[in-house]
């Protein structure tokens, strides 16, 4: 095994613990305080279609798009969609174009509430490092806007080539 195997490695233990690990950025602990902005019973998987919703504009996700994004069938999607819409955060809309297809788009509640709760993830996020040094956060920006664009080259999803 060589060293590059073994730096990867790292890097895939320390993503994952950054990602799932109690205090990590997607841990329970955090996600009870940024979750706050949202109305009760929106889950982490609903947050993540809102902010996919609202990244994905203009035109508006489908549900096929936001079973995509969930890797989950459609039905998962629309029970998704339907809390979502019960809650006043998001509304169906037809597709200008094709009147057959139905969009999911942020209701204005639901802009906000998004807002807030993105604002709350930000301070959040401030105060893991608000011990850091400035050029250390650039540095640590300028890496992971780096990582993204390569996986986004390296390892497109299908029909992105």
């Amino acid at each position: 095994m060589s060293d590059r195997d073994e730096e990867l490695r790292g890097l895939d233990a320390v993503l994952q613990e950054l990602r799932h690990a109690r205090h990590g950025l997607y841990g329970p602990l955090v996600r009870e305080r940024f979750l706050g902005g949202l109305p009760a019973g929106v889950t982490p998987t609903g947050y993540r279609v809102l902010r996919f919703v609202e990244a994905s504009t203009p035109p508006p996700p489908t549900v096929s798009d936001i079973a995509a994004l969930l890797l989950s069938d459609r039905a998962r999607a629309v029970r998704v969609v339907d809390r979502l819409a019960a809650a006043g955060l998001v509304t169906r809309v037809r597709d200008t174009v094709d009147r057959r297809i139905r969009r999911v788009a942020l209701t204005d509640t639901g802009r906000r509430r998004v807002a807030v709760a993105a604002a709350r993830r930000t301070r959040l996020l401030g105060e893991a490092i608000a011990d850091w040094p400035d050029e250390d956060l650039a540095r640590l920006t300028d890496y992971l806007e780096r990582l993204n664009a390569s996986v986004a080259r390296h390892l497109p999803v299908s029909g992105d080539r």
